[in-house]
């Protein structure tokens, strides 16, 4: 338990060495072990390792009220917690931890203050009110211009989700706005800084570019830039520490991954991966069974405690069960350059990701196929997991939809591209590019496209969206949609994959019948077949070498069993 003896931790000390931080990942937002473990782990960090900085995904100005607390003892903790926008934080654990850290840094002495951040950017509205309650102290004539500018995305603060179907000409706009304040506050630097302080300009510019951030990632409701953005506000936080901080941060394992050598799955931990190179440390947790609190899927009331289903044979909790302990800390670095992948820890296998929305019906849904070893620098396991305490404030009393957003769909959406590019996913390698376009249209006003000024045909670009299998399973389904080409030196065209637990059940990706050349505007098809055991569909565009094509009318539907499948397995 935290606050007693930590001698089984000690080598994990060993193991953080001089890394200056550490992402810690979880199975569950609702585990209690995990949430023990953790206020374990920052205290070992914070008083043997000198660590400064402690960081969850929240939001910004709220995780900010909280640290005023642990830094000044300014506010009421209980309150300040329940301010916070995620249910997840809201449990005896986290208010166990927050208090010990003010504990802390009143006895600290001459060592430096343990702070709270937020690096998240989904609750954008009080990072709008923080930029404009600074400028009022600065500059009040500016501030009715500021608020003029934010006015139109303001109106999307309460539901995000509506703004990803926004037309691209109202997110164009929004765009421009929110990046001219950004560019106003910038401009005024040296007369803002003169009125206040560096430090207070820096915490309302980076308010502004939180802000920017959550209108990049709703006007597309690409999740993958949430990942980005929360390593690089980790970064700002780092840097505004100064050198000598290390931080420690508290998230799910499917953000604390780093995976090496698959520039397809790119994690936040990848990102700090890359910007700290050594000094950064990937660790995960995974459990064998029990229960946690969640969001049950399709009915999010509130959070509750859930019975997790058993792992399958062929994962990594199903075989550290086996071994018999009731928790282990497994070093994954520690293999030699003489192991092969026939190693069975080094070869892919499954793992669970729950995170704050489960349902026991569709337990398959939760499992992923990863190399754990080529994820994760170490890994704690715990054989039994039970729900997180939670604290019932008023805000979980209610019956309003959780703020928690999710990518994954069960239905396509956005197939003419009115929205732009929301609900599509992209992968660009160096020398691809993706966006719309208002004049190439195939039917309404935009399309989308990929180019290409690559030449290697084994380098290739995506455009696509992911849906839950669900609402298709038993059925053969059809991809269709319209497609101009110009000058494509390489292949092109449309694909699908449905995909289960174990990997992908079927796909085609037209190989057998590219399109190549220049073509004029031509619908394209792709039929499959959904089994039972199918979790999700993937589907969309692809481009490889040189060239450029235009994608538009996308539509998934039912088809007829006398239709054949063009399944390419």
């Amino acid at each position: 338990m935290p606050g007693g003896d930590n001698r089984d931790l000690q080598p994990f000390m060993d193991f953080v060495g001089s890394a200056r931080i550490v992402a810690c990942g979880e199975a569950t937002r609702g585990t209690h072990e995990f949430f023990t473990l953790k206020h374990r782990l920052l205290e070992l960090l914070v008083q043997e390792k000198g660590f400064t900085l402690f960081a969850i995904e929240e939001g910004w100005v709220e995780a900010q009220r909280i640290n005023e607390f642990i830094c000044y003892g300014h506010g009421d903790p209980h309150r300040l917690l329940d301010g916070l926008r995620f249910w997840t934080w809201k449990t005896q654990e986290m208010l166990d931890i927050i208090l010990w850290m003010r504990s802390y840094n009143e006895r600290r002495g001459s060592a430096p203050a343990v702070q709270f951040c937020g690096i998240d950017m989904q609750s954008f509205d009080l990072a709008m009110q923080n930029v404009l309650n600074f400028v009022q102290q600065v500059d009040p004539d500016a501030v009715e211009e500021l608020t003029e500018l934010y006015s139109t995305f303001w109106g999307y603060a309460d539901q995000p989700g509506r703004y990803g179907e926004e037309t691209a000409q109202v997110k164009h706009t929004c765009q421009l706005q929110l990046q001219r304040v950004y560019d106003l506050l910038s401009q005024r630097r040296p007369i803002y800084e003169r009125l206040s302080s560096s430090s207070e300009f820096e915490y309302a510019l980076h308010g502004a570019r939180i802000v920017i951030q959550a209108e990049e990632m709703f006007a597309s409701f690409n999740y993958e830039l949430r990942d980005c953005f929360m390593a690089e506000n980790a970064i700002w936080h780092v840097n505004q520490a100064g050198p000598d901080a290390k931080m420690f941060i508290w998230t799910h394992n499917g953000h604390a991954a780093a995976p090496l050598g698959n520039e397809q799955r790119r994690f936040m931990g990848t990102y700090l991966s890359e910007h700290y190179q050594e000094a950064f440390l990937t660790i995960g947790m995974l459990f064998y069974q029990g229960s946690c609190n969640a969001l049950r899927h399709q009915h999010p009331r509130g959070p509750q405690p859930l019975e997790v289903g058993l792992p399958p044979q062929d994962s990594y909790e199903y075989a550290f069960h086996a071994v018999g302990l009731p928790r282990m800390m497994i070093d994954l670095q520690g293999f030699s350059d003489s192991e092969t992948r026939s190693a069975w820890l080094l070869q892919p296998h499954q793992y669970r990701a729950i995170g704050a929305m489960y349902s026991p019906e569709q337990d398959s849904l939760y499992w992923s196929l990863i190399e754990l070893a080529y994820e994760f620098d170490l890994v704690f396991y715990i054989n039994d997991s039970t729900p997180s305490r939670l604290i019932h404030s008023s805000h979980l009393q209610t019956d309003e939809p959780p703020r928690i957003h999710t990518l994954i769909s069960t239905r396509p959406r956005n197939g003419n591209f009115a929205s732009g590019l929301a609900y599509w996913l992209y992968n660009t390698p160096p020398g691809h590019e993706c966006g719309v376009e208002t004049t190439q249209a195939h039917s309404g006003d935009t399309c989308a496209y990929l180019k290409s000024l690559e030449a290697d045909t084994l380098v290739f670009s995506t455009l696509h969206q992911l849906i839950g299998a669900t609402a298709y399973h038993h059925q053969r389904i059809r991809l269709s949609a319209y497609v101009m080409a110009k000058q494509v030196q390489g292949a092109a065209g449309l694909w699908m994959r449905i995909e289960g637990p174990g990997g992908a059940l079927s796909f085609d990706g037209m190989s057998d019948r590219p399109i190549t050349g220049s073509s004029d505007w031509a619908r394209y098809e792709i039929v499959l077949d959904v089994p039972e055991d199918s979790t999700q569909i993937v589907f969309g565009l692809y481009l490889s070498g040189r060239g450029q094509i235009w994608f538009d009318d996308v539509e998934l539907e039912s088809a007829s069993t006398n239709v054949p499948t063009t399944d390419m397995f």
